[in-house]
């Protein structure tokens, strides 16, 4: 609807100025200042839209087994992972989508008091065994970024897991076709992100919208991709909280490792009382 309603103004704008050349006068002066207040206010809205800054944590998780060894990076183990869930409702947290937080920035939807964003990336099935039902039990929902290509392999999430997951209030979004490092890979970008998002919109029934870069590694061609390729966000790793329009196509997410303690969780979090600020500053491609 907004983007008729600026085609026709435009339009508008474009048979005053040739009134002008037929001097009519009269109209020439209505629409010129019709334009001109249209104008003002849509740049003052994405002006605005421009300075908006979410304090929201994007943490992190790969795999969530029923035990793991503290020294294994990528697992959290499922008690551990309660552990952290309990302290996240302790503390009154509420989870949003990634989608949930793009629509705050750009459009200034409300969020909750204290929001908080939990993702998966590689969509292995113990976040169905282990995670869906801890989060489904404190209230929770989150975001699973999916390998297309593993749709079918054991060992990770499956259709009609996901479908269901879904319908329980949670977002899929893109991790690539196979995972490969893009920025070494620059002729596998197509397939990669592209196809990948046609591939799940397909077998999901839904249109994903956002993409989580292979390893968190990208470079300017790869992000203007992802932007190309019809997503509206994407994410990678990073040690910022703090989201605007100018890092939704690169979002900081908090990696939760295995031997992390629950102290070191705390300090991960706005509004616990323990948040410990980055020490440098991140930049934003």
């Amino acid at each position: 609807m907004a983007a008729k309603i600026r085609s026709r103004v435009t339009r508008f704008c474009e048979l005053t100025f040739y009134n002008m050349f037929k001097k009519n006068l009269l109209i020439f002066i209505l629409g010129f200042g019709l334009c001109i207040t249209w104008f003002s206010i849509d740049t003052g809205r994405a002006l605005a839209v421009s300075d908006r800054v979410a304090t929201v944590p994007i943490l992190l998780y790969h795999d969530i087994p029923n035990h793991s060894a503290p020294s294994e990076r990528y697992s959290v183990s499922a008690g551990r992972f309660d552990e952290q869930m309990k302290l996240l409702k302790d503390y009154g947290y509420s989870t949003i989508t990634i989608q949930e937080l793009v629509n705050h920035i750009r459009r200034g939807h409300v969020l909750p008091a204290r929001p908080v964003v939990i993702s998966f990336d590689d969509g292995y099935q113990n976040i169905y065994d282990n995670a869906y039902p801890i989060m489904e039990r404190y209230g929770f929902t989150g975001t699973v970024y999916i390998v297309a290509n593993r749709l079918r392999s054991d060992g990770f999430l499956d259709r009609g897991q996901l479908k269901e997951m879904l319908a329980s209030g949670w977002e899929v979004g893109s991790h690539g076709m196979t995972h490969t490092e893009l920025t070494q890979n620059h002729d596998l970008v197509r397939t990669e992100i592209l196809q990948s998002r046609l591939d799940l919109n397909d077998a999901l029934g839904i249109k994903v919208s956002s993409f989580a870069y292979p390893f968190g590694s990208l470079d300017w061609y790869i992000s203007s991709k992802v932007l190309d390729y019809g997503y509206f966000s994407a994410v990678g790793v990073g040690n910022l909280s703090q989201h605007s329009a100018g890092t939704i196509y690169n979002m900081s997410r908090r990696e939760i490792e295995g031997d992390a303690t629950m102290a070191e969780f705390e300090e991960l979090l706005p509004w616990s009382g323990r948040f410990v600020p980055p020490r440098r500053k991140y930049t934003p491609l």
